[in-house]
């Protein structure tokens, strides 16, 4: 039996349990065997500079929306809540809530306009590029299905999956041999970028978080 937790850091940089979250347990590295296969490409990985500076443009302006969004609707949330309680109109909390977002309606508002003129100005530079960068992957990856499925066969055990529970939680029965555990997310504060692991497991438990994955740009 082998168990993996798997935790990342949620939009207050505060490190929290992924929850259903599907976690592949792989009887081969993974990474290895992709790393092997894009060294024997025909042509080289397209440029991803360009891509770079697009991401890094649109981060700005999404990390200043999510900024202001998630406090905002949080007292959205709570003045919707306090509005189902008796004697609304002499409860101070919700003066104070409603006065908050009277100020941070118009904040929000104006982060969301900006997220979207950045969008629409990136947006269709980065859907292009990223199209490049698939159609490379896809032409260089094509026999990664028939490889693996042979190594498969030599050690004779197929890959398996569970679904992290409300504490971030995924368990498995393994048969003997290596395993690895693999599984992906997007970075909450980044919507370009994922959190990435393809972690050895070393014993019955192994921790999949910040340091013991890869946080990597979603091309």
């Amino acid at each position: 039996m082998a168990s993996v937790r798997i935790s990342i850091p949620d939009l207050g940089g505060i490190e929290t349990a992924a929850t259903g979250l599907p976690v592949a347990f792989l009887p081969y590295d993974r990474d290895s065997i992709l790393l092997a296969m894009a060294s024997r490409a025909p042509t080289p990985r397209p440029s991803t500079a360009q891509l770079d500076t697009l991401f890094a443009t649109f981060r700005v302006p999404f990390q200043r929306f999510v900024a202001i969004a998630a406090p905002t609707d949080r007292l959205r949330r709570e003045r919707d809540s306090l509005a189902t309680l008796p004697g609304l109109e002499s409860n101070p909390r919700f003066r104070a809530v409603d006065d908050s977002l009277t100020l941070l309606v118009p904040i929000e508002n104006s982060a969301r306009a900006e997220l979207d003129r950045v969008r629409s100005a990136v947006g269709p530079s980065i859907d292009r590029l990223g199209a490049l960068i698939r159609t490379w992957e896809d032409s260089t990856y094509r026999g990664y299905r028939d490889i693996v499925r042979g190594l498969g066969e030599r050690v004779f055990a197929n890959p398996v999956a569970d679904t992290t529970d409300q504490f971030g939680w995924a368990t498995i029965r393994l048969t003997g041999g290596r395993w690895w555990a693999t599984a992906s997310t997007i970075d909450p504060i980044d919507p370009h970028r994922e959190w990435y692991w393809n972690v050895r497991i070393d014993g019955d438990t192994a921790y999949l978080n910040p340091r013991t994955g890869r946080n990597r740009p979603r091309y």
